[in-house]
């Protein structure tokens, strides 16, 4: 078998020189954008001396929003006040309404539409060199916009800014968020390392600011607050829509160290990279037409360096978890015009006992290994209630992934959340593979 494959591949060869050449010597060619190694689906190619790059895979990673039209099989990419046509198998390309002559049209290739990188990401404003030892074609891009703190950025100026441009906070010195907001209700541990400092104190404004340690600066938000925008327009209760507009393509991956870390495709969230700066999370609630319904920025360093999905496990970010679920738990019901419920500790050990024994006995149901239900083992603690309910979750990112899972549920866990109950208790086990319980009830 392998000397007829040699004489085919020398057939071929012989009778498609040029094209085979090309599309061997594509195999090589690696991209990076700001020294970061971007992998695609359909590899790179070169073409008649120029390297063409598939669109998805180049323009998430520039902050540009694309758009595709089928009936006149044109793409149209929006960076800021650029605008830029491609008309697939044509060389014209159009730059602002300026006409454009491109060496390779653009085309379509295994389903991906392929587009010339130099002339994209020169239009944009980056810039192109080409390692020919290496094969690699380096693009250096950096925001006009920048949608973090820096240096330049007042104590005054966030304090104006921060509500409509919640982003602003990160990067911003610990020094700044307490004369914002005050000091924190509760510092909570993260699976990054960092602190989440709690302000809970007002559920309305609930909010989690993640602060590094190290450099006392924030790397981390979280809230489900109408008090506070992303990029001013994303808020609680905006369109999906609107928000895929503003923060271009969602990704559905994060490459760290060559593997690629698999997020949520389901659409009840969306992952973006923006700009190189942080990763932000939207949540939708698919209960209300897929409106906003919360945010999670990670500072983009932190979220790189972060390997594996969970994190380290301890009995500190255990107890934290639950803490923060039993907030969220109550800020939704707030948001919801619901009674606040009331933290039991007996129904929180209940529930820390079921989620470790699902783990160590490797289960996942409401009914026990001894046949005994929510209400067995609430009865078997010496608890006494006229309803109950209970809510089971495993395999969820964190808290807030956990609970946000329940809120999309269709089968009664948001109905849990938001019942006429009086107390909640919540267990946390963290192995391998997290286990959440939450338990509620009515005396």
């Amino acid at each position: 078998m392998k000397k007829i494959s040699s004489v085919l591949i020398v057939i071929i060869l012989l009778l498609y020189p040029l094209e085979v050449i090309d599309v061997f010597a594509s195999r090589d060619i690696k991209v990076t954008i700001n020294n970061e190694l971007i992998t695609f689906d359909v590899k790179p190619q070169i073409i008649k001396g120029r390297t063409v790059v598939p669109v998805r895979g180049i323009f998430e990673h520039l902050n540009a929003q694309v758009e595709w039209f089928e009936e006149t099989r044109t793409v149209l990419v929006l960076k800021d006040d650029i605008r830029i046509f491609l008309i697939i198998d044509s060389i014209n390309a159009y730059v602002n309404e300026e006409l454009i002559k491109l060496d390779v049209p653009a085309m379509i290739v295994d389903g991906r539409t392929l587009v010339p990188l130099r002339f994209i990401s020169e239009s944009l404003g980056a810039d192109v060199s080409w390692d020919e030892k290496n094969r690699v074609v380096g693009i250096s891009f950096i925001d006009t916009y920048e949608h973090i703190f820096n240096e330049s950025i007042s104590f005054d100026m966030l304090s104006e800014q921060y509500q409509s441009k919640i982003e602003k906070l990160i990067g911003a010195p610990l020094s700044y968020i307490i004369n914002i907001f005050g000091h924190p209700d509760r510092v909570d541990q993260s699976k990054y390392g960092f602190d989440w400092y709690i302000y809970n104190n007002d559920l309305s404004k609930y909010i989690m600011i993640g602060i590094d340690s190290d450099s006392d600066k924030v790397v981390g938000i979280y809230t489900n607050s109408k008090s506070y925008s992303l990029s001013e327009k994303i808020a609680v209760g905006a369109d999906k829509e609107l928000s895929m507009k503003i923060m271009g393509e969602p990704i559905l991956y994060i490459v760290k160290d060559n593997t690629r870390y698999m997020m949520d495709g389901s659409g009840k969230s969306n992952l973006f990279n923006v700009n190189g700066e942080f990763f932000a999370t939207i949540f939708y609630d698919i209960h209300e037409d897929s409106k906003v319904t919360s945010f999670l920025l990670i500072e983009y360093k932190t979220e790189k360096s972060f390997k594996g999905y969970y994190g380290e496990t301890s009995k500190e970010l255990e107890l934290s978890y639950e803490k923060q679920i039993f907030d969220l738990a109550n800020s939704i019901r707030l948001r919801h015009g619901k009674e606040l419920l009331i933290w039991d500790e007996v129904a929180s050990k209940v529930a820390k006992a079921h989620s470790e024994d699902m783990y160590v006995n490797d289960f996942f149901s409401h009914t026990n290994l001894k046949n005994e239900s929510p209400f067995d083992r609430m009865k078997n603690m010496g608890m006494s209630f006229r309803s109950a309910s209970e809510n089971i979750a495993s395999g969820q990112l964190c808290s807030i992934y956990a609970h946000e899972a329940w809120m999309n549920s269709l089968t009664g866990h948001r109905e849990n959340i938001l019942a006429d109950f009086t107390y909640i208790g919540v267990g946390v086990h963290l192995g391998s593979v997290p286990f959440y319980t939450q338990k509620f009830f009515k005396p």
